[in-house]
């Protein structure tokens, strides 16, 4: 198993690795080619680590290689935020704005379609970052080999659901080793071509070609394509994999009448790879080869695997039981919070909020500030929406709350409630106790989602904001009517701003502040950023189908790099 090769060398070179943007092919021969320049470049570099990020799957896989190829150690970054920046010191290289190195796309016409020296599979070529639900990241070390037997394990095992010609699609990024071990190196390995673009949005799978594919996901976007009405796409698909965490049963049997598709659902973590898989709804989890299970006197799961550092047990907090259908997953050890020096169990309580008709989805945290208690953020069903309208959320919560206490003690159930059209689940289909929590910061930033960035000498972005999610910004400011106030407005504006540009500079004041139209819950609404570096100054407006909500520039002073307290200011 040492010396695994890496994964183009498993087609020939005509063979297409990769289709980019508009579906250009990329052969297996173009990639090694690019590989081979962006090694040449890493090692003028001289550092033994380096930091990816690239939006772009066939650039990422590039680089990857690259650093595999000359022995550094590639540090996988979630995104490429200031702070991540600043948590990770070392190069960084992609094709993003602000990366280390320049453009080499195209540039590798003449290079010798090789690999160069002999990789070395024995050191820590791969970092990811995790903490779990919560916490600080923590590096998590992988080396090639292992990366490439989990693809050796993949293909034995779902190999024979693929047809030739068949095509790796995904909406769940490769930075994450769920994404990265489905979506890129097992179809490499085993050469099958990847399509290089993220799909963000369900709806987009009808633009994909009329061929087989393989879609890897999560279980927040197919929960997404379940809910549409009308769906269809001239591609089949074959596999839909799924991981992050539970694919509830109503959204599997929805997804694989709309797609067409086998469902299937993987267990698996950071530390360990891949461990099981099972078909939704109804089969029964299958191991991995290699992978052994057993409990721990507490009932916990523990696994042994050879995609692990060592052979040591793997102990997990997820709690199961053996039965005749196999093993059963039943919760976690962990979601146990301590409130006032009593214990709640919050997947009770979330299966006690379940069996309501009018809630859809719950999800319960503890929160420790002044005072410790519980806190809940619900998707209502649509029964519940025309309560909480008709009731108001004051009345609409002491009603579910009365209804929690025929089964709980006071201290058990959650004192303030939030009611959001989805819950928030991170990019790998994860519930983090961080997520949860923000929601009830009355400063918290809405849910957003990154619609649109343009690079030019405005470095200009849009971004969605669903304001019926973050209802804590609307809390008591007009009583007659909910209406989000002009300071909120401004003060997500800068704080999206600082996030995602490098600002140099101090915040010193606004111009042409104009307040148009009022903004309501229920607006669909858009915010628009451009950043002027010459100028320190960022533009920004809040728009909608109705038009313009609001707009102005912020200034920022010279020349010294400080954040804002913008409730001083005003």
């Amino acid at each position: 198993m040492d010396d695994l090769p890496l994964p183009p060398l498993s087609a020939s070179p005509d063979a297409i690795a990769f289709y980019r943007k508009n579906m250009e092919p990329v052969s297996f021969a173009a990639l090694l080619a690019e590989i081979e320049v962006a090694r040449r470049a890493l090692m003028r570099l001289d550092a033994p680590e380096v930091v990816i990020y690239d939006a772009d799957a066939y650039a990422f896989f590039v680089w990857l290689m690259a650093c595999w190829q000359n022995g550094q150690t590639a540090l996988l970054a979630s995104d490429d935020l200031p702070t991540t920046r600043a948590f990770l010191p070392m190069p960084w290289v992609g094709n993003n704005e602000g990366s280390t190195l320049p453009d080499w796309s195209g540039s590798a016409t003449n290079a010798a379609a090789s690999y160069g020296p002999a990789p070395q599979f024995d050191r820590p070529g791969l970092v990811f970052f995790t903490s779990g639900s919560s916490g600080a990241p923590s590096r998590i070390f992988k080396t090639p080999t292992q990366v490439c037997r989990e693809a050796l394990i993949l293909h034995q095992l779902h190999g024979g659901l693929l047809l030739p010609g068949t095509r790796f699609v995904g909406t769940v990024p490769h930075q994450h080793i769920f994404g990265l071990g489905h979506r890129l190196t097992w179809p490499l390995w085993a050469g099958y071509p990847v399509v290089s673009e993220l799909f963000h949005y369900p709806e987009e799978l009808g633009r994909l070609a009329a061929c087989p594919h393989v879609l890897v996901s999560g279980p927040s976007m197919l929960k997404r394509l379940a809910q549409l009405e009308e769906f269809s796409s001239p591609a089949s698909f074959l596999a839909t994999f799924s991981a992050g965490s539970p694919l509830h049963d109503d959204v599997a049997i929805a997804c694989s009448s709309k797609l067409s598709s086998r469902i299937i659902d993987v267990y698996g973590s950071t530390e360990i790879g891949s461990v099981m898989c099972r078909v939704v709804p109804g089969g029964a989890w299958r191991e991995y080869p290699g992978a052994t299970l057993a409990l721990d006197e507490d009932g916990c799961l523990k696994i042994r695997t050879p995609l692990a550092d060592n052979d040591d047990w793997f102990c997990t907090q997820d709690t199961a039981v053996f039965d005749d259908n196999g093993l059963q997953l039943t919760g976690r050890a962990d979601r146990v919070a301590k409130i006032e020096g009593r214990r709640v169990a919050l997947d009770a309580l979330e299966a006690a909020l379940l069996k309501l008709p009018e809630v859809a989805e719950a999800r319960t945290a503890p929160l420790c500030r002044e005072r410790d208690e519980i806190v809940a953020a619900v998707v209502l069903s649509e029964a519940g929406r025309a309560q909480l309208q008709e009731a108001g959320k004051v009345r609409f919560d002491r009603w579910i709350r009365q209804r929690l206490s025929l089964s709980f003690e006071l201290i058990a159930i959650p004192r303030r409630w939030r009611y959001l059209s989805a819950l928030p689940y991170n990019a790998m289909g994860k519930l983090t106790v961080a997520s949860i929590v923000q929601l009830f910061e009355r400063q918290a930033l809405p849910p957003f989602a990154v619609t649109a960035r343009i690079a030019g000498a405005a470095h200009e972005m849009e971004l969605a904001l669903a304001l019926r999610d973050c209802m804590q910004a609307f809390d008591g400011h007009f009583p007659q009517v909910a209406i989000l106030p002009g300071v909120t407005q401004v003060d997500w504006a800068l704080r999206l701003a600082e996030r995602y540009y490098q600002i140099d500079g101090r915040f010193s004041g606004f111009r042409q502040l104009k307040f148009q139209r009022i903004l309501r819950p229920d607006d669909e609404v858009s915010l628009t950023l451009r950043f002027f570096p010459e100028k320190k100054e960022v533009r920004f407006a809040y728009t909608s189908k109705h038009g313009v909500h609001s707009e102005g520039h912020a200034l920022f002073a010279h020349p010294i790099i400080a954040s804002r307290n913008l409730s001083r200011l005003l």
